[in-house]
């Protein structure tokens, strides 16, 4: 480009394409981008130059319908973005060039930028079937947007001026095994963190090639930079959140530009990866009782691979349906033939480890897991560890990067402690660190409710329903406040906290967020009342978790009961399993009317005189009277809201790994996972405690008995 050119179209394009960007010609093809009209008066351009034939370990020899990137980075792989490693095409998957090419869409605005250029929104799909159309739509009103992608897709963002970009993470593939090339790293911060920081780039460099499709100058806002997504895209947006500065490097055709997040909006994802898939039941939710920054309350491992000082806390118990489901999908797709991942050798390894004999420390195929991919995953893919971002925040302000977390309660896979802990840390180093919080009853195994999401809307005394089309909406304008608004969803409060600090030239005048933490109260079949079922429940706010529920509700609850490592049958048990109850009964709250079965230890409280509103971790303390000698012993959890007719529902639940030691000791103290939930009067709480809580949790291959004289809960209460 000569500089006669630059000087006639001004700054715009000398920010947006320096030379040698690597963006495919395809993907700014006439052909390939299309103008959508998302809703009356709008419109966005969605440029898509079809899936590449090519997938996985099998090579796209020239990138065709992909852009590339680095098979590996080199240096330490991380903090800002490094080069290509020396021996990037000794990756699976990789070209001849030591790359991989991931399928990419780009959306983009119509509406005028504004002064410095559009923000970019990056999305991430989820694990282990997702793919770049994950978060994609063609409408922000109609069915394709509904559910989870009301007001939260590419078409929505786009229209109010956000540069969008959706991309299949490396090794991700449709049923014909066609996609993005090379093995998934599970959201390592040394490859898929790098990658997204180097397409960010690379759509920075080339993003002045799409002037001719949408008919005026783009250029994007480096500095104005926003990742999102749900699950594995909420594990990606934490991660993205610990390395938030970097460099382009020359190969993205943004060479030496500076890229930062504005901020970032994980949901439902994970900070420790290593808990999340196989807890211990070690770790506390209080501010004062953080796990342990080194891993060692996650397994007995430090980051960096060495062994964890005595007394050494165990291998947790594999979380076995989900990881079972999780790895089944990456595998083949369920059924198999439908979109999937492509797992490298490791992984495979660590699933024959998690389910052969339990415990793991004694299985000789588990030795490469534990010593090796256990501290890697606490190390590479969980954001609580990165002990050098902590130290950033601590001393460099412009680090401390909003975050919206759409926080879970009920979800069993990434359950409300990835949120809590990582909060708790982040306010441990800043204590007003710039965070929003907001625990729901959503996502992986639950009801999921539409309402969750969306702005909930009501005309007279017509039904309420998801805000939604012009009756809601009569001047047209879907980023405002209906008129009908009776109650406002999670995505609502997401999209104007990352506009504030985005401040995207269709709602660039966000006030500052309030700083807080809201959590509501479930709300099922069974306890609905009047409130309508398919809603949520209430909801509280407080400047912090704890001052949500200050107070406790201690109960004692003593008698001789015995727990065996095998229960069969445990009719609770099954009824009670993530997977099944998600399959057979949608993800309601699972009722027990029959008894959990002997080597089960039950105890019910008297009916409670006044209700009780509970919001968080219920402390679970129980007491033995006999010493187990087998190694590898479980006390796992399940407390119940027991109705006057005696129907018995799941409020909540929590592994705990016993160690020899603790089980030497008489009792054991362990939190549950957490939620929000109102115990009517004359309602019982009733605490099982098993050692066989298979199929969610994998259990212990060594007989053993435990012989419990008594437990105390304390339940944090409003």
């Amino acid at each position: 480009m000569t500089k006669l050119t630059v000087a006639c179209l001004g700054a715009w394009v000398l920010l947006a394409a320096p030379a040698g960007a690597k963006i495919p010609a395809s993907l700014y093809s006439p052909s390939s981008c299309h103008r959508i009209a998302p809703a009356t008066g709008y419109a966005v351009y969605k440029c898509d130059d079809g899936v590449p034939a090519f997938g996985g370990t099998t090579s796209n020899p020239t990138g065709a319908k992909a852009v590339t990137v680095p098979a590996k980075y080199g240096g330490n792989g991380y903090v800002g973005l490094p080069g290509k490693a020396s021996a990037a095409s000794t990756v699976p998957g990789a070209d001849s060039n030591g790359n991989v090419a991931l399928d990419v869409d780009l959306t983009l605005p119509t509406i005028a930028p504004p002064k410095g250029g559009y923000p970019m929104l990056v999305f991430m799909h989820g694990c282990c079937s997702g793919s770049k159309t994950s978060w994609e739509a063609t409408s922000f009103g109609g069915a394709d947007a509904g559910g989870e992608k009301w007001h939260y897709s590419n078409a929505w963002f786009a229209t109010r001026g956000y540069v969008v970009l959706n991309y299949t993470a490396r090794g991700f593939v449709d049923g014909s095994g066609h996609g993005s090339t090379g093995q998934t790293e599970l959201d390592s911060r040394s490859y898929e963190i790098n990658d997204y920081q180097h397409l960010a780039c690379q759509v920075l460099g080339a993003v002045g090639k799409f002037n001719p499709v949408t008919g005026r100058k783009l250029a994007i806002n480096p500095s104005k930079l926003v990742t999102t997504g749900g699950s594995y895209g909420g594990g990606f947006s934490w991660l993205a959140l610990t390395d938030p500065k970097w460099t382009c490097t020359g190969d993205t055709g943004a060479g030496q530009r500076l890229m930062s997040l504005a901020a970032t909006a994980p949901k439902y994802g994970w900070t420790d990866l290593v808990y999340s898939m196989v807890p211990t039941g070690t770790h506390r939710q209080e501010p004062g009782s953080l796990p342990a920054f080194n891993g060692c309350d996650s397994g007995p491992r430090k980051l960096d691979g060495s062994p964890c000082p005595s007394p050494v806390t165990p291998v947790g118990i594999p979380k076995k349906s989900i990881v079972a489901a999780l790895y089944a999908s990456g595998k083949t797709g369920i059924p198999p033939g439908t979109p999937h991942t492509t797992f490298p050798s490791k992984i495979d390894d660590a699933i024959a480890c998690l389910q052969g004999p339990y415990p793991p420390e004694s299985n000789p195929a588990c030795a490469t897991t534990l010593q090796t991919l256990l501290p890697e995953f606490l190390r590479e893919r969980s954001a609580y560890y990165q002990n050098f971002f902590f130290y950033n925040i601590a001393s460099h302000p412009s680090y401390r990067i909003p975050v919206f977390n759409a926080a879970t309660f009920t979800d069993p896979l990434f359950p409300a402690s990835e949120d809590r802990t990582m909060l708790n840390r982040l306010r441990s180093v800043v204590p007003n660190y710039p965070i929003r919080v907001y625990h729901g009853d959503y996502q992986h195994f639950t009801q999921n409710k539409d309402t969750e999401w969306a702005d909930i809307c009501q005309s007279g005394t017509g039904p309420r329903h998801p805000c939604a089309g012009p009756a809601d909406y009569p001047n047209g304008n879907y980023n405002a406040i209906s008129p009908n608004l009776v109650r406002m969803g999670v995505t609502t409060r997401l999209d104007r906290f990352i506009d504030h600090y985005a401040k995207p030239p269709g709602d660039p005048n966000q006030p500052t967020p309030t700083f807080n933490v809201t959590a509501e109260v479930q709300i099922c079949p069974q306890n609905a009342g009047a409130r309508p079922p398919d809603e949520p429940g209430p909801a509280f706010a407080a400047p912090t978790f704890e001052q949500l529920a200050p107070n406790t509700l201690d109960l004692s609850l003593a008698g001789t009961q015995v727990t065996t490592s095998d229960v069969e049958p445990n009719p609770h048990a099954a009824n009670s399993d993530p997977v099944a109850n998600l399959a057979g009964n949608g993800g309601k709250c699972p009722v027990e009317t029959q008894p959990a079965g002997s080597g089960v230890a039950v105890y019910t409280s008297d009916p409670i005189a006044t209700g009780a509103t509970m919001i968080g971790a219920t402390e679970v303390t129980a007491h033995f009277s006999a010493s187990p000698s087998a190694s590898g012993v479980e006390l796992n959890a399940r407390l119940y809201d027991v109705f006057p007719n005696a129907e018995a529902v799941l409020v909540d639940r929590g592994p705990r790994r016993v160690s020899n030691a603790e089980a030497q000791s008489g009792s054991v103290t362990f939190e549950l996972h957490g939620n929000g939930w109102h115990f009517a009067p004359g309602h019982r709480i009733r605490i099982e405690l098993a050692q066989d809580d298979d199929p969610f949790l994998k259990a212990a291959s060594v007989p053993s008995s435990l012989t419990l004289t008594g437990v105390d809960l304390a339940l944090p209460i409003r």
